[in-house]
């Protein structure tokens, strides 16, 4: 058993890297530890804050029959001031697909990493809703077929730990074709919950569609990604759009990143931006395992957009990050 299939059982389900030790392996099952220690500090208007997380995971993986493999996958993350579990799954991989349950992810990731490029800034117009993100109670697949990966997942009911509503259940699918001349495209589409009251408290149905295209060329990337979704909760109806632009250049063990994110509300005539910001960094990888990076992120709200002044202010980030 090789650390390819390891990696391929884990990204079936989870958008998340794989830098593991391997700690034991019989031929048959093996077992790997891996994660991260990330020192940030975030400036905003003269203020630092520390945004520093570390993240253990486990992976274990174990042959059960002739090209068919069981697996499991662990992983908790801490920061200064709290900590959860972002991952926990097991599932089956066959040469149809890997299958797994438990908290994982939904199938929108794949498309949002299309421009999700940047060491810490970016992303911020195409938040997906839960049964397309990292969620539990979620039953999820993947399949790859030559240059075309699929995806689908279906979430239950779920319940946080004081026991309230989350999600009324859901599911998300999508699909991701890239060709051998560096273009490749992606679509997804996710649904989730209800318009209604439960236990006294209003929830709302929500359904997006994301898609996305990217073309690579030597040490050159670029990428655009479209959303549309809507929101209904007490009868009332708010569009959600956005727009994400993404471009990259490594420059020998230095990246260089760029994105433009732009979202807005629209609820009958009253239309509103919520996110708007250009943001750069830079990331040097001294390894495999180490790296430094820094990211600026330039704020295009105005002040009269946004809650308080601070949510209309630039952002300098300074990151350290190690990798096991």
């Amino acid at each position: 058993m090789n650390k390819t299939l390891i990696a391929l059982a884990v990204a079936a389900v989870a958008s998340t890297s794989v830098s593991a030790a391997e700690v034991f392996n019989d031929g048959t099952s093996s077992l790997s530890i891996g994660g991260r220690i990330e020192a940030r500090a975030l400036l905003v208007d003269g203020d630092m804050d520390d945004k520093s997380r570390a993240r253990m995971n486990i992976l274990g993986q174990t042959e059960i029959a002739e090209n068919v493999y069981g697996f499991g996958f662990f992983e908790h993350e801490y920061t200064t001031t709290e900590d959860e579990v972002r991952y926990g799954f097991a599932g089956i991989s066959t040469e149809f697909g890997k299958v797994a349950y438990g908290k994982t992810d939904g199938s929108l990731g794949m498309i949002t990493d299309f421009t999700d490029i940047m060491s810490y800034h970016g992303a911020g117009a195409s938040a997906k809703i839960a049964v397309a993100d990292r969620i539990q109670n979620n039953l999820a697949y993947m399949g790859e077929f030559g240059g075309l990966t699929v995806k689908a997942n279906y979430v239950g009911e779920t319940t946080d730990l004081n026991g309230g509503l989350v999600v009324d259940g859901g599911y998300s699918m999508g699909a991701v074709y890239a060709l051998e001349n560096g273009l490749a495209m992606g679509l997804g589409y996710a649904d989730q919950g209800k318009d209604a009251v439960v236990a006294g408290k209003s929830y709302a149905a929500e359904s997006q569609t994301e898609a996305a295209l990217s073309y690579t060329i030597g040490d050159i990337y670029v990428a655009a990604l479209y959303k549309d979704g809507e929101n209904k909760q007490s009868g009332v109806s708010t569009d959600l759009t956005g727009y994400e632009l993404a471009a990259a250049y490594t420059m020998g063990k230095t990246k260089f990143t760029t994105t433009y994110n732009n979202a807005e509300s629209k609820t009958g005539s009253d239309k509103s931006n919520t996110y708007d910001a250009i943001a750069i960094d830079a990331t040097h990888y001294f390894n495999d395992n180490f790296r430094a990076y820094t990211s600026y992120n330039f704020n295009l709200l105005d002040a009269n957009e946004v809650e308080t002044k601070k949510d209309a202010e630039d952002q300098l980030v300074f990151g350290l990050r190690y990798d096991f």
